[in-house]
């Protein structure tokens, strides 16, 4: 009967008790190195790398998507979990997220990221980035 009871009381606390998959995380995260490709006047013929002024932004994160907010304006981005092709697909501590024009990666171990905007209509709007992210 104790033996019932316990597992009764296990499986009522895994159903409470949110899979990774849905557990959400803020995070406060800071750029190090910011560079765009001609920022502020169209680009010479050949084009250079320009540092940008680096940005604050929060994040909210749940394995499958990803908010990213700053000054106000919210990106919405659906992500997946990083596998290596080779090794029998061996997995990663690192998700990769995609919206449109605009990629983002994260290693959930160290909370590093990597960002790039790539918008092909405009060049002045190319810009990668990357930094550290803190949990709040």
């Amino acid at each position: 009967m104790r033996v019932a009871i316990g597992i009764a009381l296990v499986l009522a606390l895994l159903g409470t008790i949110p899979s990774l998959s849905q557990a959400r995380r803020a995070l406060l995260c800071e750029e190090t190195v910011s560079v765009g490709l001609g920022q502020g006047e169209p680009p010479p013929a050949g084009l250079r790398a320009q540092p940008v002024p680096t940005r604050t932004f929060s994040l909210i994160l749940n394995r499958e998507m990803l908010n990213l907010i700053f000054a106000g304006r919210t990106e919405f981005y659906e992500c997946q979990e990083v596998y290596y092709r080779g090794e029998g697909r061996r997995r990663t501590n690192t998700i990769k997220c995609q919206n449109a024009t605009n990629f983002f990666t994260l290693d959930l171990a160290g909370l590093n990221f990597g960002k790039s905007q790539l918008n092909p209509e405009d060049q002045t709007e190319i810009r990668f980035s990357y930094g550290t992210c803190k949990p709040i």
